[in-house]
C-alpha cells in the first residue's frame, strides 16, 4: 500500500469517527432535550405518588451525595412554588441525613431552604396556613434529627421575623405550633417574646376563637414561660374554660395553683396531682417533661413514697457533673482507648450564684461508655446554655485540657541597694545665670516661646502639671531629664513656661495652679542641684 491509499483510508476513517461524534451529540442533545421535558412535566404536575418513586431513586442512584441531589430538586421545586412537594423532599432529607452526617452544603441549605418557604405568598390563606403548620411539624420533628444545629440556629437568628409572621396570622393552631417548634428547640428567649406580644396585641382577637383544647395548650405554655397570670388577666372569653374546666389538663392547673397557693401537701391532693398528669392527653412525653418540669419537682419534694410520681423520660439520665473540655474530640481525655458517643441527658438551669433549679432541658452531649463522664466543649456549651435560656448550666474545667495553674513560688533574692548618684549642675551644664520668672502683662511673649507641651525635650521626656503629681514630675525630673539634658535647659524651659503664662491677660490668676507647681519645681531644682559660690539669682 503506498503513501497515497494509506492517506485516503486514514481520511475515510478520521471522516467515520467525526460523524459518529456528530451522530452522539445529536442524540445526546435529544436525549438531554427529551431529559429537560420529562423533569418540566414532573416539576408541573407531578404527584406526591411519583415524587416519592423520584427521591427514593435518587438517594439509590447517588449514595455519596443523595442529600445534595435531594436538597437540589426541593429548591427547583420551590422556584415553581410547589412548598406542599418540597415538603415532601424535606422529609425524605430526614431519613437521609439521620443515616450520615450532613455536610456544611446540606446545613446551609437547610437555612436557605426554610427562609424561601416563610416567604412564601399564596393567595389562598388557609392552603397557606396548612403549609406553615407542616413546616412547623417538621421543624419539630427535625429538633430530633442530625439537622438539629441547623434549625436551631435559623431559629435563633430569624426568630423576630418569624414571630410576626405567624403572629399576623391570628391563627390559634399555627401560632400553637410554632410555639411548640420552639419549646422543641428550647428556644425560651423567642418563646416568651412571642407570648408578650401574642397577649399584649393580639390576645383580645384569640380570646374569642379558642377551642377548650386551644385554650389548656396557652394556658400551660404561658405556665412554662412564667406568664400564666398575664393570660388569665387578659382572657375574657376563653376564661370560661378554667371556671367550668372538662379537660383533665386545664383540672390539672387549677388542683395545682390551688396546692401551691395553699400550700395543701396532703396526700389526697398530691395523688388528684399525679393522676391528672397520667390521664393528660394533649401534650407530648417530650412536652410534659418541660410544660410540667416544675410540677415534678414539686412533688419529688413533697410526696410520700407510698405516692408514686409520673414516670416521664425515664430513660434519660440526669447529667450530675458536666466537664468541659477544649475541642470536641472522638476520644475520652481519661481513657484514651475508649470512644467517647453522643447520648442525651437532663441539664438543670440555675441561676447565677444560686442553687436552686429553675430549669430543665433534655440536650444531647458527649460520655464515656468507660468512665461514664459527661462532657462540653465550647460551641455545645453555647448551644446548651441557648437551651437554657435564661438561666446557665454548672459546667466544671476537665483538669486535663484545663490544668490547674500551678503557683510558682519564686526564690526570694536579696537586693543590694542601690545608691543613685544625683547629677549636679556642675557636671551636666556648668556654671550658669539663674533664669527669672518675673513678667507682667504687657510683656506678652510669643506663642512660640511658650508652645512647652509639644515642642521641649522637657515634654517629651514626660514632664508635665497635667496627670502627675509633684513626686511623679519629680521624678521624671531626677531619672530622665538630668540625665539627658542640662539643667540650665530644664530650669530654662520651666521659667519660660512660668512667664508665657504670667504675660498672658488675667494669667496669673487663670494659671495660678500651674505657676505654683513650676516655682515649686524650680525652687526644689535650686536647691538640690544649683550649687556654685557666685550670688544667687533672685526670681
Amino acid at each position: 500500500m503506498n503513501n497515497f491509499e494509506s492517506k485516503e483510508n486514514f481520511d475515510l476513517g478520521l471522516n467515520s469517527v467525526r460523524s459518529t461524534f456528530d451522530q452522539l451529540e445529536v442524540w445526546y442533545r435529544e436525549v438531554n432535550s427529551e431529559n429537560k421535558i420529562l423533569w418540566e412535566v414532573i416539576l408541573e404536575i407531578g404527584s406526591e405518588a411519583v415524587w416519592d418513586k423520584l427521591f427514593n431513586a435518587l438517594t439509590d442512584k447517588h449514595r455519596d451525595d443523595s442529600a445534595a441531589f435531594i436538597i437540589k430538586k426541593i429548591r427547583e421545586l420551590l422556584e415553581r412554588d410547589k412548598y406542599s412537594l418540597a415538603l415532601f423532599g424535606l422529609n425524605h432529607l430526614l431519613i437521609i441525613t439521620n443515616n450520615e452526617e450532613p455536610s456544611e452544603f446540606d446545613k446551609l441549605s437547610i437555612t436557605l431552604i426554610l427562609d424561601q418557604m416563610l416567604s412564601m405568598d399564596i393567595s389562598d390563606l388557609d392552603e397557606m396556613d396548612r403549609l406553615l403548620i407542616d413546616i412547623m411539624r417538621w421543624m419539630k420533628i427535625a429538633s430530633n434529627s442530625k439537622l438539629r444545629g441547623s434549625v436551631h440556629e435559623y431559629l435563633h437568628a430569624n426568630h423576630a421575623k418569624v414571630n410576626q409572621l405567624i403572629a399576623d396570622t391570628n391563627s390559634p393552631d399555627l401560632i400553637l405550633a410554632y410555639l411548640y417548634t420552639l419549646l422543641a428547640f428550647d428556644c425560651y428567649s423567642p418563646m416568651r417574646n412571642m407570648m408578650e406580644y401574642l397577649l399584649d396585641k393580639e390576645w383580645p382577637f384569640l380570646d374569642t376563637k379558642l377551642q377548650e383544647e386551644q385554650f389548656a395548650h396557652f394556658l400551660w405554655m404561658s405556665f412554662y414561660l412564667s406568664m400564666d397570670n398575664v393570660l388569665l388577666r387578659v382572657s375574657k372569653q376563653s376564661d370560661y374554660f378554667v371556671e367550668q374546666a372538662n379537660l383533665p389538663e386545664i383540672i390539672l392547673y387549677k388542683k395545682y395553683y390551688a396546692a401551691k397557693i395553699n400550700r395543701k401537701n396532703d396526700d389526697k391532693t398530691l395523688e388528684d396531682i399525679v393522676a391528672l398528669m397520667t390521664r393528660g392527653l394533649i401534650f407530648e412525653e417530650p412536652e410534659k417533661t418541660k410544660l410540667w418540669d416544675e410540677i415534678i419537682r414539686f412533688l419529688q419534694t413533697r410526696v410520700n413514697t407510698s405516692i408514686s410520681t409520673p414516670e416521664l423520660q425515664t430513660n434519660i439520665k440526669k447529667a450530675e457533673d458536666i466537664w468541659q473540655i477544649k475541642n470536641k474530640t472522638d476520644h475520652c481525655p481519661h481513657c484514651s482507648q475508649s470512644k467517647l458517643v453522643k447520648a442525651k441527658f437532663l441539664v438543670d438551669g440555675f441561676k447565677k450564684k444560686s442553687a436552686q433549679v429553675q430549669k430543665q432541658v433534655m440536650f444531647e452531649l458527649l460520655t464515656c461508655e468507660r468512665c461514664l463522664k459527661v462532657y462540653t466543649y465550647d460551641i455545645l456549651n453555647k448551644n446548651l446554655n441557648l437551651a437554657l435560656e435564661p438561666y446557665k448550666c454548672k459546667v466544671k474545667l476537665d483538669p486535663i485540657d484545663y490544668p490547674p495553674k500551678k503557683e510558682v513560688v519564686k526564690p526570694i533574692k536579696t537586693i543590694a541597694k542601690k545608691v543613685v548618684t544625683m547629677p549636679t549642675a556642675s557636671i551636666t551644664s556648668g556654671y550658669f545665670k539663674w533664669p527669672s520668672t518675673e513678667a507682667n502683662e504687657s510683656q506678652g511673649q510669643s506663642d512660640r516661646e511658650g508652645n512647652f507641651r509639644e515642642e521641649t525635650d522637657l515634654h517629651r521626656l514626660g514632664y508635665r502639671i497635667t496627670g502627675l503629681n509633684r513626686n511623679q514630675r519629680w521624678d521624671v525630673l531626677v531619672r530622665k531629664a538630668i540625665p539627658k539634658i542640662t539643667l540650665k535647659e530644664i530650669v530654662y524651659t520651666i521659667a519660660r513656661n512660668i512667664r508665657l503664662r504670667k504675660s498672658q491677660a488675667g494669667g496669673k490668676t487663670k494659671f495660678a495652679y500651674a505657676i505654683a507647681e513650676w516655682e515649686h519645681d524650680l525652687k526644689r531644682l535650686k536647691q538640690e542641684y544649683y550649687k556654685s559660690n557666685f550670688t544667687w539669682p533672685q526670681y
